[in-house]
């Protein structure tokens, strides 16, 4: 009778080690994809495959790993820097840029799924080709021609970012001004220059 009941504890037990293994398995399976994201599954650290749709799907438990990457619009603001026209004057510029993932494949092997390294080569991009277009011009042509500034820019930019699995969206100026000890001098000048 001892037997019995010895018997049947263990069985007990050997059951309840067997579901708890079952359920650690099939949870360390388990992937849940969101509607706003990819999930990147890697195995030994490269990434096997991509699941793009939303919901539920499998790995390799222990082997694979999975990681998320945002399938949204996604905003940079860059930090202000200055820029030199063609005519040898300073200007500071203020931008920011919309931007989303296009190829996460890329965006893995490039970056190593970096937002911020995204963001740094974003940063570098927009930046050279802003100052650029305005070393290309002059002051006045800037302040005039302000409307075709962002355009330019983003003829500059070209598909410069397609090798890193990165569409930019928009590249906007929200700021272009002047720094603040020439202000006073050039409005002078731009009154006195409507005067004549």
């Amino acid at each position: 009778m001892e037997k019995i009941n010895m018997k049947k504890k263990l069985t007990g037990i050997i059951a309840l080690v067997v579901v708890f293994a079952a359920v650690v398995l099939l949870g360390s399976s388990l992937i849940v994809t969101k509607e706003n994201e990819y999930t990147l599954v890697r195995q030994f650290g490269k990434v096997q495959y991509i699941v793009e749709k939303p919901g539920l799907s499998l790995k390799i438990p222990f082997v694979q790993t999975a990681d998320t990457l945002p399938k949204e619009i996604l905003l940079y603001d860059l930090p202000a820097s200055d820029v030199i026209t063609k005519d040898k004057k300073t200007m500071i510029t203020d931008s920011y840029v919309l931007w989303k993932i296009k190829d996460p494949l890329k965006f893995a092997q490039s970056l190593n799924s970096s937002l911020s390294g995204a963001e740094n080569r974003i940063n570098a991009v927009v930046y050279n080709a802003v100052k650029n277009v305005v070393s290309s011009m002059s002051q006045n042509d800037i302040i005039v021609g302000r409307s075709d500034l962002d355009l330019l820019i983003s003829d500059a930019i070209g598909t410069s970012m397609d090798s890193y699995g990165i569409e930019l969206l928009t590249i906007q100026i929200k700021q272009l001004d002047l720094p603040s000890d020439n202000k006073a001098a050039v409005y002078e000048r731009m009154i006195s220059e409507r005067n004549n």
